[in-house]
């Protein structure tokens, strides 16, 4: 049975329509990443002490292996996800007007979002080059850095955007994740509570790298892999509700007619 011309054009018409709706999102989304970049770009001195923080961690401990590969990624972590709380808090006037203007909420999160995961991986790749050179003959298993380093940012990068979320100023923000890195440098990682910690898939993935675990280099690598999907995953959800949820445009009722003047 042959489709009638009558109703072949509408479906035509629908998907052009969400093509044209996709190309639009996708550019939009590509805007705001460029643009993004462009305003991390302006603040040199912010962005460079963010980035040289996990260099001084990992150089001053240099002679200590297992010490410099955590303090390297904790850094890479607080570094990713301060970016991400800066560019959060100081676009929140913009993504609003945006908002109200007509972009859709999904375009603003996801370009700012895509902008810092994608410099958060290459400082991650850079700190993984750094690191091969220096002490990669040390290591026992160094082609385990970058997936540590490069989890490390993708963990990162929504963990700073939901403080943003949580507090009204990037001072406060960076205190906040401040505090959170700190607690998971100085806690044991064997106890059970510190799973909730973002970054406890670091720890098993450092354990990984430096440690010679022998045929449980299996178990701490999946445990890890495993803890860092799933935070990503959660922090990524979460964010985005709250993002979401703040850019919503309030659709006013129409006015009433107004009466007659007179009865």
């Amino acid at each position: 049975m042959s489709t009638s011309p009558d109703q072949s054009k509408p479906e035509s018409e629908w998907g052009r329509a969400e093509g044209v709706r996709f190309r639009s999102m996708a550019a939009t989304t590509g805007l705001v990443a460029l643009v993004t970049l462009r305003e991390l770009a302006r603040r040199r001195g912010a962005l460079a002490l963010a980035t040289l923080l996990p260099l001084t961690f990992y150089l001053v401990r240099l002679e200590t292996h297992w010490t410099a590969i955590r303090l390297l990624s904790i850094g890479l972590g607080w570094a990713t996800a301060t970016l991400a709380l800066f560019t959060q808090v100081s676009s929140r006037s913009v993504d609003r007007r945006l908002a109200v203007s007509g972009a859709r909420p999904a375009s603003l999160l996801l370009g700012r979002y895509l902008a810092v995961l994608g410099l958060g991986w290459i400082l991650g790749l850079l700190y993984s080059g750094l690191v091969l050179a220096t002490i990669g003959d040390e290591l026992t298993h160094p082609s385990a850095v970058p997936v540590m380093l490069l989890l490390t940012a993708a963990v990162a990068t929504p963990l700073g955007s939901l403080a943003a979320a949580l507090v009204p100023r990037d001072l406060e923000g960076a205190l906040l994740l401040l505090s959170v890195m700190a607690v998971q440098v100085l806690v044991d990682p064997s106890e059970g509570w510190t799973r909730v910690l973002p970054l406890w898939s670091t720890r098993e993935l450092a354990s990984v790298v430096v440690e010679n675990l022998g045929s449980e280099t299996a178990d701490y690598l999946r445990r890890g892999l495993e803890h860092g999907v799933a935070m990503t995953v959660l922090l990524t959800a979460a964010s985005w509700a709250v993002g979401v949820l703040r850019l919503r445009t309030v659709r006013l009722p129409a006015p009433a007619p107004a009466g007659p003047a007179y009865s």
